[in-house]
């Protein structure tokens, strides 16, 4: 990992000069003006003790022996001269490498204790080279991302990007910037993790320079804001149908006396015109239509208001056998195959069986209206550890990709007569359990919804 001296961070280490003894003939150390002072003091001191000698000896010796003498304290100046010059080189190198592995005990220290920061930081730290290369991975990056540092550093950090033509106009745009030397804040987008699960990251990424002040990557800061994203959407979609169900709920109130009267003034005008005449058989028409719209006022009121749960140990299968058997009773389900697949040691569970079985009549409904009322339904149970799940299988044309997440979503319907609602309340219902409902398309047609719910007691 790249790391900077930062001389702002004391981590307990001296990164000064070391201590001198007050005796020490250089407190502050050898220094280079010491190799032209010295030596030049130490010459004229040489010189000096050797010109009072000179008088004492030369007046004792020939001719001859003076110049050898002359020779012998010439090459003592030399030798005293050069020892001085060795004296101060060792001195000095010794004390350059000192304070050099000081500094580089100081810098290793200073890395280290980075280096415990950025990888004890709860947000992923990256740093990539001009290639778009990572050259830093901290721990935080391996959680958020499911790759490692070994499998990510040294390779391109594209593995982490969608494949999607907008995030990749937003890297070459960011990209760009980088090397204006812009810094980029927050910017809000889409990664993959390494087994392919798309997260929402807020990344903040700024340009690296080398010693000239040229381009030489860049670093990046980034938070997994998913769960705060996916947390947000469930406020909005909660406060989205608080406001849906409370202006469902003074719809219904409004609509159900005017139907309720409609509903009579025809049965009226059907009794006095009984027979095959036409406007007997608008007036049976238009009741078929209000009982329509109060089945909708009423979905519309238990989706705006639903019932508290009163949980109870319940048979699911008798309340299977008991839906199946109301919903096969009409005749146009009469081309309906129904395969059941019963778990034999599937407990009871503790569900409001009112309820449940409006989670059931709702998914079965669907699932046959779906077929067009004619094809397999296969009804499945079975515990999955401390969950059991109902599963309903359908021979109908499946779910779109592209609508499967609307399904459980109000007034979404891809029926002309549908109101939308009924799967919407399913999940409300499951939810209020303490379940979950799923949805899947299956490979040779049809859908699957399966409904989990907890084998233990639910509490209140």
């Amino acid at each position: 990992m790249a790391l900077t001296q930062s001389s702002s961070i004391d981590h307990g280490v001296d990164r000064g000069r070391p201590d001198r003894k007050p005796w020490s003939l250089f407190p502050g150390g050898v220094r280079l003006w010491h190799f032209i002072v010295l030596p030049a003091v130490g010459m004229g001191l040489a010189i000096l003790v050797f010109r009072i000698v000179d008088r004492w000896v030369l007046v004792n010796l020939d001719p001859g022996t003076a110049g050898a003498w002359t020779v012998v304290r010439t090459i003592a100046i030399a030798v005293l001269m050069a020892s001085l010059m060795a004296w101060l080189a060792v001195r000095h190198k010794r004390e350059y490498e000192a304070e050099l592995n000081e500094q580089n005990e100081a810098l290793e220290a200073t890395r280290d204790f980075l280096a415990r920061i950025i990888e004890g930081s709860g947000e992923a730290i990256v740093t990539l080279d001009p290639r778009g290369c990572v050259t830093s991975w901290n721990r935080a990056a391996e959680r958020i991302y499911g790759w490692t540092a070994e499998e990510m550093l040294g390779r391109s950090v594209d593995r982490v990007f969608p494949d999607d033509p907008e995030i990749a106009e937003e890297l070459s745009k960011t990209e760009a910037r980088l090397r204006d030397g812009r810094t980029i804040h927050d910017l809000e987008t889409t990664r993959v993790r390494k087994d392919g699960t798309p997260i929402t990251v807020r990344i903040t990424r700024s340009p690296l320079e080398d010693a000239g002040g040229r381009f030489a990557g860049s670093t990046g800061i980034i938070r997994d804001v998913t769960a705060l994203k996916e947390m947000e959407a469930r406020l909005l979609e909660r406060e989205r149908l608080a406001a849906v169900g409370e202006l469902a709920a003074q719809v219904a109130h409004e609509i159900r006396n005017p139907l309720a009267g409609i509903r009579g003034a025809c049965e009226i005008l059907a009794e006095e015109r009984s027979g095959n005449d036409a406007r007997d058989q608008i007036s049976r028409e238009v009741i078929r239509q209000v009982d329509r719209l109060n089945r909708t006022v009423e979905d519309m009121l238990l989706f705006a208001r639903p019932r508290t749960i009163q949980p109870v140990p319940t048979d699911v299968h008798a309340i299977l056998e008991r839906t199946l058997g109301v919903l096969l009773e009409d005749p146009k389900t009469r081309e309906i195959e129904v395969e059941r697949r019963y778990a034999k040691s599937l407990a009871e569970l503790e569900v409001d069986p009112q309820q449940f079985e409006q989670v059931l009549i709702n998914i079965l409904l669907n699932a046959i209206q779906a077929m067009d009322y004619r094809g397999k339904l296969t009804v499945t149970t079975r515990t999955n550890g401390l969950h059991a799940q109902v599963a309903i299988r359908d021979t109908g044309p499946g779910i779109p990709e592209d609508l499967r997440d609307r399904i459980f979503k109000p007034f979404f319907t891809t029926r002309a007569k549908g109101s939308g609602l009924g799967l919407a309340i399913v999940r409300n219902l499951v939810q209020a359990h303490g379940g979950s409902i799923n949805a899947v398309s299956l490979p040779a047609g049809g859908t699957e919804l399966t409904v989990t719910l907890p084998t233990k007691s639910r509490t209140p």
